[in-house]
C-alpha cells in the first residue's frame, strides 16, 4: 500500500537531498583534519618520549660523574690525611732526636763544667795587687789594686822596703773602663802605712765608696782584665 506524503514534507526531503554533498564535504574534510591532528600528537608524542629519554639518560649521566668526582675527592683527602700522617709522624720523630742530642749535649757539657770546677782552686785567689772587689749588674768585676813603687837600690826587709815607696790605688771596671786612682808619695812601706792609706777616707776609703756606687750602676758586660799602674 502506498503512502502518501505531503508536498511540504516532500520539500523538506528535497532540500536535505541537496545539502548531503556539502555536509558529506564537509565531514570528510574534518576526518582528514582529525587524521592530520592525531599524526602531529603522535609525532609529538614520540618526540616527548625522546626528549625524556635523552633528560634521564643525561641525569644519569650527570649522577655519576658527581659519583666519580666524589669519590675522587674522598680518595685525595686520604691521600691528604696519609701524606699529614707521614709528615707529622716524621716531625716528631726529628723532634725526639733533637731533643734527645740536646740533653745528650746538655749531659756533656754539665759534666765538663763539674770537671772544670774540680780543677779551680778552692777559693779562687785573687790577682796580685788586689785588695778589694766589687761586681757589677751583669758580672763584670771592679778591682781596687794597689801598686808601690819603691827605691830598686833600698834593702828589703820582712817582705817591705825600709826606704820611702809610692802608693798608689787603682779602682777600675772590667766592663766600661772606669778608673780611678788615689796615690801617697814618699812613705815608708810598712803594714801600718799601707793600712792606713787603704782604710783613710780621702784615700782608700774614698775609692772603696766609688767602687761600690759604680757597681751598683755599671751595666757593662766583662771586658779582659785591665791592670795598670
Amino acid at each position: 500500500m502506498f503512502r502518501i506524503i505531503s508536498t511540504a514534507r516532500l520539500a523538506e526531503l528535497d532540500n536535505l537531498a541537496s545539502a548531503f554533498p556539502m555536509v558529506r564535504s564537509k565531514c570528510d574534510g574534518l576526518e582528514k583534519d582529525l587524521e592530520t591532528a592525531q599524526r602531529q600528537a603522535k609525532e609529538l608524542t614520540a618526540k616527548a618520549e625522546q626528549d625524556t629519554a635523552r633528560f634521564h639518560q643525561e641525569l644519569t649521566d650527570l649522577n655519576q660523574q658527581a659519583d666519580a668526582r666524589v669519590a675522587e675527592a674522598r680518595a685525595s683527602v686520604q691521600r691528604a690525611q696519609q701524606q699529614a700522617t707521614v709528615l707529622i709522624d716524621g716531625a716528631a720523630k726529628r723532634a725526639n732526636d733533637i731533643e734527645r742530642r740536646a740533653d745528650q749535649k746538655v749531659r756533656e757539657l754539665n759534666a765538663e763544667i763539674e770537671q772544670l770546677k774540680a780543677k779551680l782552686p778552692h777559693p779562687t785567689p785573687n790577682p796580685q795587687g788586689v785588695v778589694a772587689r766589687y761586681q757589677n749588674l751583669v758580672g763584670a768585676l771592679i778591682d781596687l789594686t794597689l801598686f808601690v813603687t819603691e827605691d830598686t837600690n833600698a834593702a828589703s826587709g820582712y817582705g817591705y822596703s825600709s826606704k820611702s815607696v809610692d802608693l798608689k790605688l787603682v779602682s777600675l771596671c772590667s766592663g766600661c773602663g772606669y778608673r780611678e786612682e788615689e796615690t801617697r808619695e814618699q812613705v815608708y812601706d810598712s803594714p801600718d802605712a799601707r793600712t792606713s792609706f787603704l782604710e783613710n777616707t780621702y784615700e782608700g776609703g774614698k775609692l772603696k765608696r766609688w767602687a761600690q756606687e759604680h757597681a751598683e750602676t755599671c751595666r757593662a758586660v766583662a771586658l779582659p782584665l785591665q791592670r795598670a799602674a
